[in-house]
């Protein structure tokens, strides 16, 4: 039902919501609740182009635009902004199918003095205002696809979300099919995702993207969330200040010729994974660069070791911290793989374990590779490596305790660091002693230690 409003003398005829007469005369739809695309003309058939009218939906700025039951098909990305809010039945009844590798043509936009790309193939793409942010969105209850199924449509550099800016946005029960990437931002902030599954692709989720450009973002609260079925990798998160919770992936790095990147990748401070998990993967299970992160009961099932020499755990980067506590992890060594090992810690990283229910079986190999001035500690221990040039008899190696320790070891890892006389400790230092000063040398004393309060 319509009424004749004479005080609209500007609003253009949207199809939907407005309707101009030829005299110009303005008739409003009387309705309250959601704005319904149907209204705009769109079919939900899977056969006519529904682009357009969605379009005009969401652009008439009324309120929550809703999706019946129905398979919608589109030709170019669908553009949401500020205030948008897309709700449909649920993601096994209304669809919206994009069926053409068409960019959208909204060209770049200037952000801090860079710009992003939005000509890009996307289902959903959320769209700013040049420098600024897209703000207070919301989409629940849809699928979003490229084509019926897998590589209907060629991969290429294709997404079914794409967001390099947001800020304020809330997705629940959504699910994401067949692009390159499924879900997909650079610099986000306060963001919610519910029930959201991200799956056939070869990237599964990235939450900030500082490969990319500059930014990551913060405060995310993502939970019970899943990627299936992504070749290279299934969770880059590149943010700070955020927890995942009840999250998983399987099905990673399926081709076993050409494992995952990684399942797991986490850069940012404060991150936190709580009872996240994968199955039937491949590849480096987590890796974390220049991150403060604590991961909790973090959890596999058929974990495949790789065909090339790996680890199944990467702690890289000066000042990366990671405190694993009560992970477990369930081997399948009938696949064939390569010199896997459990753990690398690079130089100024550390690694604190504890509540290990499992560590990783991998025949009898070293678990843990130690570069330069990596550290791990194992419930109330700390262990590392150190590495100094000959020059006298008495060496000191810094322990980080803030205490002296209750009990400590040295042992000689190399010829010219055998002979030790004795160990002491104090509040900073473990302090080696030689009878007989070792050979001159150039990096030619060799130690590990562990020491705990």
């Amino acid at each position: 039902m319509f009424r004749f409003n004479p005080a609209n003398t500007a609003s253009a005829d949207n199809g939907g919501t407005t309707i101009v007469s030829a005299s110009g005369a303005r008739f409003e739809r009387i309705f309250d609740g959601a704005v319904n695309v149907k209204w705009f003309g769109a079919k939900g058939d899977g056969l006519h182009d529904d682009a357009a009218a969605i379009q005009k939906a969401i652009d008439a700025k009324q309120g929550v635009v809703f999706l019946p039951r129905g398979t919608y098909r589109t030709t170019v990305p669908i553009a949401i902004t500020t205030g948008d809010s897309l709700v449909g039945e649920g993601p096994e009844v209304t669809i919206i199918e994009k069926s053409t590798t068409t960019p959208a043509a909204y060209g770049t936009r200037a952000f801090n003095g860079g710009s992003d790309n939005y000509n890009v193939d996307a289902v959903i793409i959320a769209l700013p205002m040049p420098n600024d942010y897209v703000r207070y969105v919301h989409i629940e209850g849809i699928l979003a696809r490229r084509g019926a199924a897998e590589n209907t449509l060629p991969k290429n550099s294709s997404y079914c979300f794409y967001a390099p800016r947001v800020y304020f946005m809330t997705q629940k029960n959504v699910e994401y099919r067949y692009a390159d990437t499924g879900y997909y931002t650079v610099d986000a902030w306060m963001v919610t995702l519910e029930r959201v599954s991200s799956r056939w692709m070869n990237r599964g989720f990235v939450c900030g993207d500082r490969d990319a450009h500059a930014g990551g973002g913060t405060s995310h609260t993502v939970t019970s969330c899943w990627a299936g079925a992504c070749e290279k990798s299934a969770w880059k998160i590149d943010i700070s200040y955020s927890s995942f919770i009840g999250c998983g992936a399987d099905w990673i790095g399926y081709n076993p010729e050409n494992p995952a990147d990684y399942i797991y990748f986490l850069r940012g401070a404060a991150l936190s994974l709580i009872s996240c998990s994968a199955e039937d993967a491949r590849g480096t299970f987590l890796h974390v660069y220049s991150a403060h992160a604590t991961v909790m009961g973090l959890c596999t099932s058929r974990y495949y070791k790789n065909y090339t020499d790996d680890y199944a755990i990467k702690v890289l980067g000066q000042g990366t911290m990671l405190n694993l506590v009560g992970a477990e992890f369930i081997i399948d060594n009938s696949q064939p793989g390569g010199t896997m090992k459990a753990f690398k810690i690079d130089n100024g990283a550390k690694l604190w374990l504890s509540g290990m229910a499992t560590l990783p079986d991998f025949k009898g190999e070293s678990q843990i590779d130690l570069i330069g001035n990596g550290q791990y500690f194992v419930d109330e221990f700390k262990r590392g490596t150190a590495m100094q040039s000959a020059s006298g008899s008495t060496y000191t190696i810094p322990h980080g305790l803030g205490a002296s320790p209750s009990y400590y070891n040295v042992i000689p890892a190399s010829a010219d660091a055998s002979g030790i006389q004795y160990v002491e400790a104090n509040a900073t230092n473990l302090v080696i002693h030689y009878a007989s000063a070792p050979p001159t040398g150039t990096n030619n004393l060799k130690w590990t230690w562990e020491a705990k309060f």
